[in-house]
């Protein structure tokens, strides 16, 4: 027996009309202005596997919104997923409003997927007549009854903001102006090239710097050696180089520059960078050159020693990539 959905927000809903209590929950409560999806609470809607039961979900009683309809849930209410033959299929679970009938209806419903790990393109999206929220993402893995880890693409909005769990939830929320929370990076549904609307993370984009023979992470807790390019353009060095090898050999004529690596192109500054990291003292100030696109060793990081220290033992050799080492991204 499918659970009983308390529904406001239905042209025929005479029985559950908004009260003033109810009109005032529903924009802070509940606060149905506030995105076009969401739940209320952190357990609302949450779905989880039945253990014992073959490929069925249960989903937590809660609170929730679409499309201008508020709805409530007080019982779990468990889905049971058709069979799947071979390797993993993704079902999505939804709410789904259907303002057709004599009185709308709000239900949990399975919208069968495919191996592709993404929203179906078969969800219904249109309201006032039939349209899906989406809850959650569920693997129903051949030969096995018991579902894979579920992805929870549910939303929470309140106050000018919107946070989700999963990358995926941005799959229904591509609206102009959207802003939603993932993890630490804030995602924002405007315009790109040619006026193209896209999402787009001030997540910075980090890339391994590519290191020459004879180098290698240093280690010791600070990290790989990588660039970080940010949502305003500039590009931040981290991570700490240390020899591959017994030695490192800085014993050359002036200019004794060595490569150490390569950034990613995308990375590049608009000219030649000079940066003064910390390094190994036997071999004085320590200067890094970083070359713009265009040059003939564009994307190439030499360093150079002011004093030609010789064979470099590994224990005595690094190079720091941090302490704010930037350049603007060309």
């Amino acid at each position: 027996m499918p659970v009983e959905f308390i529904s406001r927000g239905y042209d025929t809903t005479a029985d559950k009309p908004y009260t003033e209590v109810f009109w005032g929950n529903a924009h802070s409560v509940v606060p149905i202005g506030s995105s076009t999806y969401g739940v209320r609470g952190t357990g609302d809607w949450k779905v989880s596997p039945v253990v014992g039961a073959d490929r069925t979900v249960s989903i937590a009683p809660g609170y929730g919104w679409g499309c201008g309809v508020t709805d409530q849930t007080v019982a779990n209410e468990t889905l049971q997923f058709d069979t799947n033959g071979a390797g993993t299929r993704y079902d999505l679970v939804v709410v789904r409003r259907d303002w057709t009938p004599t009185a709308g209806v709000s239900k949990f419903m399975v919208v069968k997927g495919s191996a592709t790990k993404a929203i179906p393109g078969t969800r219904k999206s249109g309201p006032g007549v039939e349209d899906d929220q989406p809850i959650a993402l569920v693997p129903i893995i051949a030969g096995q009854t018991q579902p894979g880890p579920i992805i929870d693409l549910r939303c929470w909005a309140g106050n000018g903001g919107v946070v989700a769990k999963d990358v995926l939830a941005l799959g229904y929320l591509a609206q102009l102006g959207a802003a939603v929370l993932i993890g630490a990076a804030t995602w924002r549904y405007r315009f790109g090239a040619n006026s193209t609307p896209g999402w787009f993370s001030d997540a910075p984009d980090i890339n391994p710097i590519a290191l020459s023979g004879g180098y290698a992470a240093l280690g010791a807790g600070l990290g790989a050696p990588q660039t970080r390019k940010h949502a305003d353009g500039r590009v931040y060095l981290g991570g700490a180089i240390g020899a591959s090898g017994a030695s490192v050999n800085v014993d050359k004529a002036a200019p004794n520059r060595f490569k150490v690596g390569e950034v990613d192109a995308t990375h590049l500054p608009e000219a030649i960078e000079v940066l003064e990291p910390i390094a190994t003292a036997s071999m004085g100030k320590v200067f890094l050159y970083v070359y713009p696109t265009g040059h003939a060793k564009a994307g190439w990081i030499e360093f150079e020693a002011s004093v030609a220290a010789g064979v470099i033992p590994k224990s005595a050799f690094s190079i720091l990539l941090t302490g704010g080492l930037s350049w603007a991204a060309a």
